[in-house]
């Protein structure tokens, strides 16, 4: 008996730590909502939004550059929140076409490279900050999945020309 409680406790007591393959796991999914929102993409230069925000919306901003053949850039920003205090987010975001993944770059101005950051450090930065980062991307993306896209602009360079 006391070795299953033991075990128990040992069970409970450890952390679960962010793995690269869970990353992965979250980019292709992240890759996957983002297509299911924004279907034809790669013809986009941009496109903006509102999402509900009780009686209110705030604005959202998407601005895509094309890097190369195989990646691709998003600035996402939201701002205009109901809450007045609140910051808008930005976010740097790659497409990586070939590979079927999206990647958050930089949230609000903070590059993040390492999967696990030592703690505590400079910016504080949470251990597994890159690996919150996209699950923040993921959870947005099915929000806005869910909530719908009113008043929607999507324009097109290519098609002006």
């Amino acid at each position: 008996m006391i070795k299953i409680s033991q075990q128990i406790q040992n069970y409970n007591s450890q952390k679960k730590k962010t793995r690269l393959d869970d990353l992965i796991k979250l980019y292709e999914i992240n890759y996957l909502k983002l297509y299911k929102i924004l279907p034809n993409i790669l013809k986009m230069d941009n496109a903006s939004f509102s999402l509900p925000e009780g009686e209110e919306s705030s604005t959202v901003n998407i601005n895509i550059y094309k890097e190369s053949k195989y990646t691709s850039k998003l600035i996402v920003c939201q701002g205009n929140f109901s809450i007045r205090s609140m910051e808008d987010m930005i976010m740097d975001v790659a497409i990586y076409h070939d590979l079927k993944m999206v990647e958050v770059r930089r949230f609000n101005g903070k590059h993040q490279f390492w999967l696990r950051n030592v703690f505590p450090n400079k910016n504080m930065l949470s251990k597994d900050e890159k690996y919150q980062w996209n699950k923040y991307l993921s959870e947005w993306l099915s929000f806005v999945t869910k909530e719908g896209l009113s008043n929607i602009k999507i324009s097109n360079k290519k098609a002006l020309k």
